[in-house]
């Protein structure tokens, strides 16, 4: 019988401590809310796995005392949509601008920059067919194929030259993803964002042929219909 009344008597307290204490933090809120010292900060509603892109369904927002925000903490969606996790993050958790990284950042790696249906593809390449190295990431190429094709008429191989893909633009120049001026080392690769089917006809103009790159002005985006040019055209 002493026992039961220890412990209720313990609960008792323990409500009465737990009800203070709710009581402190309502008027300690309400005082901050009135005075203005409260921001609202963004936490996480649900896990937010590595690499993924942070949307504003991810987040809910938690009023708090100034003085207890954090270093970088996110106040405004707009400082988080559209930007990816760096690593976990977990329910709860409050958003820093720290732990997350923009998809134009050179840190954020390659896939961030491929747009959603798109393929990133790399071409080998030398100072010849990259123009010496001179074609930076961003710019944009149009890809030219040589390869041998069958001629119908003399039912023999000839040379044919084709334009089969044009204004992609370049994600990475070897293995550098920002735009760089005055870059000296040689390229060996340049990878392009295409379409899947794209993708394809490269990878069988590299298996079949020779492939080169031309690049454009900037802001030139036009499309033209050119016939291919073929080896017996050039002697007339």
């Amino acid at each position: 019988m002493k026992n039961k009344l220890i412990f209720l008597l313990a609960l008792a307290f323990g409500l009465l401590a737990a009800a203070g204490t709710y009581k402190y933090m309502e008027d300690l809120k309400e005082t901050y809310q009135v005075s203005g010292n409260f921001a609202r900060v963004a936490v996480a509603k649900q896990k937010i796995v590595a690499r993924t892109v942070i949307s504003s369904e991810m987040l809910t927002f938690k009023e708090m005392p100034v003085e207890y925000v954090l270093p970088g903490a996110i106040v405004d969606i707009r400082d988080a949509e559209g930007k990816m996790a760096r690593g976990d993050i977990y329910p709860g958790e409050f958003i820093l601008s720290g732990k997350l990284v923009g998809k134009d950042d050179a840190d954020a790696g390659l896939s961030a920059k491929i747009d959603p249906g798109k393929r990133a593809v790399s071409i080998p390449v030398n100072n010849v067919t990259a123009l010496h190295g001179l074609i930076n990431t961003g710019d944009h190429v149009d890809v030219v194929v040589t390869v041998a094709v069958p001629d119908k008429q003399n039912e023999e191989e000839v040379i044919a030259t084709s334009t089969i893909i044009q204004n992609v633009p370049v994600l990475a120049v070897n293995k550098i993803l920002e735009t760089r001026n005055g870059i000296n080392e040689e390229p060996e690769t340049v990878t392009l964002m295409v379409q899947q089917e794209q993708a394809q006809q490269i990878i069988l103009a590299l298996q079949q042929g020779s492939v080169q790159l031309l690049l454009r002005a900037p802001g030139d985006d036009s499309v033209i219909q050119i016939p291919a040019s073929k080896l017996e055209q050039l002697i007339r």
